[in-house]
């Protein structure tokens, strides 16, 4: 008797093909959707430039919930001449742009910020976020907070750690630099600390 062929042998296998594919897919669009959920912000406060906006909300450590409010206005998108937190001169690749983006901030004292995260977008929704350290700039690692007066901070582990440095004053400034493609023109401004929660701001 011959062998069987090879259709036959593996025709189980076969079978089980289509259903392993559209499992793999299944389980890929889940892991994506969940990366968004948990991610990214998507309860977004609005603001416009120029205008304080009051944002509240939430960030997590080993307690728990640690609620807080903060007072943000963004002043104004520039061209940025040095990293926030150095007074370098900026060294660009070609077809990169530096932009500052020039925020005031008010908050007690005793409110940590510096775990905030900063993301541009242009117009076509690209989004662009901060960056601390990269081949091309070097600069704080917060950009929501100055560098030498952060304030309290929290931690996963040990919780809220208020011997930081300095006392953060009641209001402050600051212009993280975020790194852009020549030619974009930025929109808005994100701002978060952890989602679900964030604060959109219009730069027009």
């Amino acid at each position: 008797m011959s062998a069987p062929g090879w259709w036959r042998r593996n025709r189980w296998g076969l079978v089980a093909l289509p259903v392993a594919a559209a499992a793999a897919l299944a389980a890929s669009s889940y892991r994506v959707e969940d990366y968004w959920w948990l991610e990214k912000p998507r309860d977004l406060a609005d603001g416009s430039r120029g205008e304080w906006v009051e944002f509240s909300a939430s960030q997590y450590d080993r307690t728990g919930d640690v609620p807080f409010t903060v007072r943000v206005r963004l002043d104004e998108v520039r061209t940025a001449s040095a990293p926030f937190g150095s007074e370098d001169p900026l060294e660009l690749p070609d077809g990169v742009q530096a932009v500052a983006v020039d925020l005031t901030l008010a908050a007690a004292p005793d409110v940590p910020l510096a775990g905030c995260s900063l993301v541009l977008r242009d117009a076509d929704g690209t989004e662009y976020e901060y960056q601390s350290s990269s081949p091309s700039i070097s600069q704080a690692t917060s950009p929501c907070v100055p560098p030498d007066a952060r304030g309290p901070e929290l931690d996963l582990f040990e919780g809220l750690d208020p011997d930081t440095g300095p006392r953060r004053p009641d209001e402050w400034a600051v212009s993280p630099v975020v790194l852009l493609p020549e030619g974009v023109e930025v929109t808005q401004v994100l701002l978060s600390w952890g989602p679900p929660d964030g604060l959109l701001i219009s730069a027009g």
